[in-house]
């Protein structure tokens, strides 16, 4: 499994919510095939469930505290505190469009754990910038898919490109190669 295909499944399971409208590529198996497990599924419901809700309406922000879980198909995010910036509906009924909301940015604080059936991503505070499709996740940064394992201080991922990149001191990789089986 490359680098480059072990960044790319784990910056999908990162950002689950990221562009209501768009389909981002599926996470992709050890020979670089779709996996299945943690496939994203922008079509599905997000389900967000935390200890209180402040909309500030002047600042066109969302704020989630408190046990915050968000779940969409079979991704799972928790952190502290979920941050959900966005453009209003006037903006977009203005445009020709349906007066929805667009989600413009998101902020994961505190304690930020993603998972699938197969992998993890953890770190302090999770950046998603939609308009960029910038993904950036800081603090002690942790990324686990079966018992391959990466740790660094920041990843910046671009979504579009698929390219990314882990610094902040010195970066570590453990990659572990899948049992062979006897013929």
């Amino acid at each position: 499994m490359s680098l480059c295909s072990l960044l790319r499944s784990f910056a999908v399971v990162i950002m689950f919510s990221a562009a209501p409208s768009q389909t981002l590529a599926q996470s992709q198996g050890p020979s670089g095939g779709p996996s299945g497990a943690g496939t994203l599924d922008s079509d599905q419901p997000i389900d967000i469930s935390a200890d209180n809700l402040e909309v500030r309406q002047d600042k066109n922000l969302a704020i989630f505290t408190g046990n915050v879980i968000a779940v969409q198909g079979g991704i799972k995010l928790r952190a502290e505190q979920l941050r959900v910036w966005y453009r209003p509906s006037s903006a977009k009924a203005n445009s020709g469009g349906k007066g929805e909301s667009t989600i413009i940015r998101i902020d994961a604080i505190n304690k930020v754990f993603v998972s699938t059936e197969t992998e993890t991503a953890q770190g302090d505070l999770g950046i998603y910038d939609v308009a960029d499709q910038l993904l950036t996740l800081t603090g002690t940064v942790i990324l686990t898919r079966g018992e391959s394992v990466l740790r660094g201080k920041k990843l910046v991922m671009n979504m579009a490109t698929g390219q990314s990149r882990i610094s902040g001191g010195r970066v570590h990789g453990r990659f572990v190669p899948p049992k062979r089986t006897s013929k």
